[in-house]
Parts: structure tokens; C-alpha cells; sequence
């Protein structure tokens, strides 16, 4: 089986009843989709369907994107505007995913903290995506070297940190926390350890993929005294459009 469920391409062939694509196209393919009967489907939730969604997804459980040509149903496959070019269109997919995580997010307020763990591309994506929004005191927790000059080459203004740096940080000031901690590691112990630094209010956003397996303590009195929220963010329901006005924003950066 042929892997890869983030792509775009140029539309070689169309069936005789696709009429919003024609041969020349450059598109981004939604590796996602519903069966369109489920409980889930018919009520607007099609991403937590258990027959299609990331049950049937292409790239992971059909011939995917890592191939010269690949067939998918039309519905999934999304023109790309003049300005999102190839390259950038094989974003659509992840940021799709983020918009989705945004709207689970609601509207922080302008001048909220944030916190982001990981900066491999997906935590890169969401440092963007956050400063476009108009938010500017953002930190990444990252302990490759690397990724925190990569995190520092943006020219954001973004901070990166080690997990160890703000660790010492809190021990230092238990005052210090952020209001939205969005985790893009899927490590269980980086998640707990961030659990600490939420101010009352905060919001957790699980968006990294971790273990199974993988557990964290949580104290159910700290989430009643705070009022702290826990959400998690599962791939990208009707969002892919929304993605691709995101990449538009962007722009070269």
C-alpha cells in the first residue's frame, strides 16, 4: 500500500460527473471523509465516525499521495487558490487539522499566554498560526537545539525554551503560568509537567498523538479550583477550507 495523507498535485483525469474540477488543476486532497450513514455522519461529528474519518483514511489505510498519480473520490479533493502554490499546498492537510484545534479553542483573549510543546512542524505551524491570529506571547518548550533555532529563525519574536528551563522557571515564580497550553509532543510527562503552569481558567489542548498507553496524573480538585479545561483535537471536520485560508495568510513565512 502506497503511504502519505498530506499532499497536493496537479489533476491529470476527471470522472464524468466531477464538475467542480477540471485536467490542469492544482488541488489538495482531504485524506479524510465520512460514510455518510453513522450516527456521527448524519449529526455534523463525521471526524468521530468509526467506519470512515481516520478509519479509512487515504495515505494510512489507502493508496496515499507517496506516488506519482493517486486516485481519490472527487469530494475530497480541494482547488487550491492562484496564491498557495504546490509546495504549500501540502500543508492543507495539518492545518486543517489546526483549524479544527483553534475552533475547539474558542477566542483567548487578546494578551493570553501561551504555551506550545514541541517545535517539530506541527508545533511550528501552531506558533504561526497563533502570531497571524494576532497573538504575540507565545513560548515553545522544545529540548532539541535545533528546533529552538528554527523556533528563533522565524523572526517572531517567539520564545523557545527547554522543558528544563521552564521547569526553573516556575520553581522560581509559582506565580508565572500561561492561559493555553497546547501540546503538539504527545509526550505524556511533558503534558503532566505543563498541567503546573496553567493559570485559572487555562485551557489544555491535546493535539499531539501520544501512546496509547501513555497515561497522566491529573488532580481533579486543581481542575475544579481553577476551572481548567482539558480538550482534545481529532483531525479536521469541514475545516479544510478554512485551512486553506490560513495558507493564503501565511504566505512565503
Amino acid at each position: 500500500m502506497t503511504l502519505g495523507h498530506e499532499f497536493s498535485g496537479t489533476v491529470t483525469e476527471v470522472g464524468s460527473g466531477v464538475t467542480h474540477l477540471k485536467k490542469g488543476d492544482q488541488v489538495a486532497v482531504d485524506p479524510n471523509g465520512p460514510c455518510y450513514c453513522c450516527h456521527d455522519c448524519t449529526s455534523g461529528t463525521y471526524h468521530l465516525c468509526q467506519i470512515a474519518s481516520i478509519n479509512d483514511t487515504y495515505g494510512i489505510f489507502k493508496d496515499g499521495g507517496f506516488a506519482p498519480y493517486c486516485k481519490v473520490t472527487a469530494n475530497n479533493v480541494h482547488k487550491l487558490p492562484p496564491t498557495v502554490n504546490l509546495e504549500l499546498g501540502a500543508l492543507t492537510e495539518p492545518v486543517s487539522c489546526l483549524s479544527h484545534g483553534i475552533d475547539r479553542l474558542g477566542s483567548p483573549a487578546m494578551g493570553s499566554r501561551f504555551l506550545v510543546l514541541g517545535a517539530g512542524i506541527i508545533g511550528v505551524l501552531w506558533a504561526n498560526a497563533l502570531h497571524l491570529l494576532g497573538h504575540r506571547r507565545i513560548t515553545v518548550s522544545e529540548p532539541s537545539d535545533a528546533r529552538r533555532k528554527l523556533i528563533a529563525g522565524l523572526g517572531l519574536g517567539i520564545e523557545g525554551v527547554t522543558p528544563q528551563e521552564l521547569q526553573q522557571r516556575h520553581e522560581k515564580d509559582r506565580s508565572w503560568g500561561v492561559d493555553v497550553v497546547i501540546d503538539c509532543s504527545g509526550n505524556a510527562r511533558a503534558i503532566e509537567s505543563a498541567l503546573e503552569y496553567l493559570n485559572p481558567g487555562g485551557k489544555l489542548l491535546i493535539f499531539g498523538v501520544s501512546h496509547p498507553d501513555a497515561r497522566i496524573n491529573v488532580s481533579p480538585f486543581q481542575i475544579y479550583k481553577k476551572e481548567l479545561s482539558i480538550l482534545g483535537v481529532l483531525v479536521n471536520p469541514y475545516s479544510f477550507p478554512k485551512s486553506l485560508g490560513y495558507l493564503e495568510s501565511f504566505g512565503d513565512k
